[in-house]
């Protein structure tokens, strides 16, 4: 993934969507271990995705402000799916 394609993608809501889900897919900052080896080292892996998707949002222009955006209407949207709306 490209600067310019990330920047892209979180210029639009449709885009931060796509990119926090993706992110909740990865489990980007989410703690990994389940004493599986095979198992552990999968979950890492996706993980490490996640995570070097967060590093290029941050270190756009303006990343942390896109990042915080795509968090606020990740959560808007997750608490209307929760209120059954």
């Amino acid at each position: 993934m490209t600067q310019d394609i990330l920047d892209w993608q979180m210029s639009t809501p449709n885009g931060r969507q796509f990119v926090a889900e993706l992110l909740d897919l990865c489990g980007a900052g989410a703690l990994a271990g389940v004493g599986n080896y095979a198992q552990d080292f999968y979950s890492l892996g996706r993980r490490a995705v996640g995570e070097d998707v967060q590093r290029l949002i941050r270190l756009s222009k303006d990343g942390l402000d896109k990042e915080y955006l795509m968090l606020k209407e990740h959560q808007k949207r997750m608490e209307s799916v929760n209120d059954g709306c």
